[in-house]
């Protein structure tokens, strides 16, 4: 892979008129989409292996639709981040029951989603960099994404998949409570140093 990089950044130096500050960034952004792309293409083969292929793209779908918008937390080593999407993945294709079946579940969760996309998102560690309008912007658009997933759950009520995409968002809305306590942690910990 970092024969591959050297060879895209160099070419882009070359043709581009880089500056050394503008080729880190090029090669840290060009790292990033391949390890993603990597780590979704052994997710893809494994499901795939296992005749759950559907499920994966699915729940990939969702958490990508949501995530995009309201944000979340990042671990600082690619490794765990592999391991932790890896269980979440699992965990919804293959540990979690079918909550799309119990009468009342569903909707106390996706109101506990809604509810923290609502109070948390956009979670970044950028979040003092962008102004207020701009955040509130994302808010709404997460906000919107995640109702037009409810609506569409409550009425497929009897959909195979309707579990997936109700845990994925729920499993999202976690991931906002621990983006803004890291976020939080890590402020306190700027404040009292």
């Amino acid at each position: 892979m970092n024969l591959v990089l050297d060879k895209l950044v160099g070419y882009a130096e070359a043709n581009r008129e880089l500056s050394k500050y503008d080729a880190a960034k090029l090669r840290f952004m060009l790292e990033l989409i391949f390890l993603n792309i990597m780590e979704f293409a052994l997710f893809a083969i494994f499901f795939a292996y296992i005749g759950r292929m559907v499920e994966f793209l699915i729940a990939l779908g969702v958490l990508m639709s949501v995530r995009l918008f309201s944000g979340g937390f990042h671990l600082k080593k690619y490794r765990y981040c592999v391991l932790l999407s890896g269980a979440v993945f699992a965990a919804v294709i293959l540990v979690l029951p079918d909550i799309s079946q119990m009468y009342g579940v569903m909707e106390v969760v996706l109101l506990i989603s809604l509810l923290l996309n609502i109070a948390l998102a956009p979670v970044s560690k950028r979040n003092a960099a962008h102004p207020t309008k701009h955040n509130f912007i994302i808010k709404m658009i997460s906000t919107v994404i995640l109702l037009v997933y409810a609506f569409w759950l409550l009425n497929a009520r009897d959909n195979p998949y309707a579990s997936i995409v109700t845990w994925m968002i729920f499993i999202q809305a976690v991931q906002l409570i621990i983006g803004k306590v890291l976020i939080l942690r890590g402020s306190n910990k700027k404040r009292y140093a």
